[in-house]
């Protein structure tokens, strides 16, 4: 009966109503005060302006194509930071996301006087930014995250919004659960360009430490803001001291360790690195392992998701690897085994052994 009802929860996170849906943040309540950066499918970030979900939706989800669907809202836009612009040109969008970009680092850097860390959150895939279908979106997650993280670590913490999509509900049809996995593929490739503009907003912040803290997919979105998966010509950041600290990474021992010291910079991290990899792992977690008893493809499939449901011990040869080939990079590994076969943020937050990942980022 548990392997039953298990399988019908893991229908439920995978699962789709036959159409993808991109996760849109046009219609947002904007507040400067709140730290938050929202990023589309290809990694602009929004104005701090209200844009019309519907409108962003008939555009493919595409800040570029809204832009140009809507010169003359652009060139408004454009002025609100400082960009005196004639004409709607491919060029002048990428210049109002340098703008935007540079807005939200003096909002972010303004704060340092008031801690010495900043912490960056990435959700995972299928989060969806207003309530739906009584799933949990991502603003409750961050809420949850930022309760728990909060009593470890003083911290400014930044919450960032990308378009992981979403979709609904769950059928025990093999042919929508499969267009789901399909809608993973999509969110995954949103990762990269997603992960370039982070790059670029963690660049150089000036605080002590930088603490970059993921679930689930959030973790790609992370790998591709701190090492070239593919060229880039922004620099990865030398921040201070940058703690990765990965949840339930949807993610591979392959990727990091074949990347992790691709980096576009001058700075001998090799000798002495300023990266910090901490990982939580959780051999339990169903959505990860992408299997209950017999049902389900497995952690290889669609996307592997091998490293964070620590498939076969890899998360041992992950760390073996660090010792013999990254001898100066730190890496620290915690079981979070305890949190059972849950995948939800909320349900790793009420793990103690998540305490012990969390107060490692005060060493």
């Amino acid at each position: 009966m548990r392997v039953y009802l298990s399988f019908l929860f893991l229908l439920s996170f995978f699962s789709v109503s036959g159409q993808s849906t991109h996760v849109l943040f046009g219609e947002r309540e904007v507040k400067h005060e709140a730290f938050a950066i929202y990023l589309d499918k290809d990694g602009f970030l929004y104005p701090d302006c209200f844009i019309s979900n519907t409108s962003l939706d008939s555009c493919n989800a595409s800040l570029l194509n809204w832009y140009a669907k809507h010169p003359s809202a652009f060139l408004t836009i454009s002025k609100q930071y400082g960009c005196q612009f004639e004409t709607f040109t491919r060029e002048n969008v990428n210049v109002l996301n340098d703008s935007i970009l540079a807005f939200t680092k003096r909002l972010i850097g303004s704060k340092k006087a008031d801690c010495g860390s900043v912490s960056f959150l990435i959700h995972g895939y299928r989060k969806p930014f207003l309530k739906s279908n009584n799933d949990r979106t991502s603003p409750r997650d961050y809420e949850i995250l930022e309760e728990k993280v909060g009593k470890s670590l003083k911290t400014i913490f930044v919450e960032v919004y990308w378009d992981a999509m979403y979709d609904c509900c769950f059928s025990t049809n093999r042919k929508n659960n499969n267009a789901l996995f399909d809608l993973l593929k999509e969110a995954e490739k949103n990762s990269l360009p997603v992960g370039h503009t982070l790059r670029k907003v963690i660049y150089n912040l000036q605080f002590d430490t930088v603490n970059i803290i993921t679930h689930s997919l959030g973790a790609k979105v992370a790998l591709h803001a701190l090492f070239d998966f593919s060229e880039s010509t922004s620099p990865t950041p030398v921040n201070t001291l940058i703690n990765i600290c990965l949840i339930a990474p949807a993610l591979s021992v392959d990727e990091v360790l074949k990347n992790y010291y691709n980096r576009r910079t001058d700075f001998d991290f090799k000798s002495k690195d300023n990266y910090r990899l901490m990982i939580g792992y959780n051999e339990h977690d169903f959505v990860l392992r992408k299997k209950v008893g017999w049902f389900g493809p497995g952690p290889y499939k669609h996307l592997n998701t091998t490293l964070g449901c620590n498939h076969k011990g890899c998360v041992t040869d992950l760390k073996e690897n660090f010792e013999k080939k990254l001898v100066h990079s730190p890496i620290l590994l915690f079981d979070l085994a305890s949190v059972g076969q849950c995948h939800l943020v909320g349900c790793y937050c009420s793990s103690n052994h998540l305490d012990a990942l969390l107060e490692s980022l005060k060493k």
